[in-house]
């Protein structure tokens, strides 16, 4: 009897990618962890709002007067540039990611991880293009950079399609199907709560309070390198 066999064989390598993410989360009162702070920003600032308008005689529609809010102030919307280091491990069809997640904007910072369990590719004739299509999830921490002591969160799941260029360049599209998260600081919402309307102070931005909410369909998109 004659047997013959292989051993399987998985190759590693070292990635980098850098792309936009143009986050657009909007809340609502019955989300989960934030729904509670946004309904208290929402009344706090509105009653701040009302007694320096009454304070300083203000009438409502007045150019002077302080407008009050409703939820939707409370969005946070920015365009995040990601870097992302990281490295896939697996074999020419079938490849698991991990990404480290740096991001920054204006003024909010994400830092946190990727896992990606399914990596499908499809190798072309030639191969020099190899069409691929992932699916995983990010967790990552959220702040604000001209704030200090807020705490926050964001979790996506992601899908997306690229193409990897003699294997050491790469472009991607990846889609946010579902992404929860936010931005929370207890003593942005205590000062706005106790809003001294004497003087000329101005309202605190009642975004800095709590910011945050659910989006779906979020596009990206990044190019990377492999090594």
């Amino acid at each position: 009897m004659m047997a013959g066999g292989g051993a399987a064989h998985a190759d590693a390598r070292v990635l980098f990618r850098i792309g936009l993410e143009p986050l657009s989360l909007n809340p609502s009162d019955d989300m989960p962890l934030l729904g509670g702070h946004v309904s208290d920003a929402v009344t706090a600032y509105n009653a701040a709002s009302a007694a320096y308008n009454r304070l300083h005689g203000y009438s409502a529609g007045s150019a002077m007067a302080s407008a009050p809010i409703d939820r939707t102030a409370l969005g946070l919307h920015t365009t995040l540039v990601t870097f992302a280091p990281g490295f896939e491990i697996g074999g020419r069809y079938a490849m698991f990611r991990f990404e480290a997640l740096v991001g920054v904007s204006d003024h909010v910072r994400a830092i946190g991880a990727g896992v990606y369990p399914l990596d499908l590719a499809l190798p072309l004739p030639g191969g020099t293009i190899t069409p691929y299509l992932l699916a995983g999830g990010t967790l990552r921490w959220l702040d604000r950079s001209d704030t200090d002591g807020e705490t926050g969160g964001l979790v996506t799941v992601r899908a997306a399609v690229g193409a990897r260029i003699r294997r050491h360049v790469s472009v991607e599209l990846g889609v946010g199907l579902f992404m929860f998260g936010g931005i929370y600081n207890g003593a942005e919402l205590d000062s706005m709560t106790h809003y001294d309307p004497r003087g000329n102070a101005p309202l605190p931005p009642p975004d800095r309070a709590v910011s945050g909410g659910e989006q779906s369909g979020m596009i990206d998109v990044s190019v990377g390198v492999a090594l």
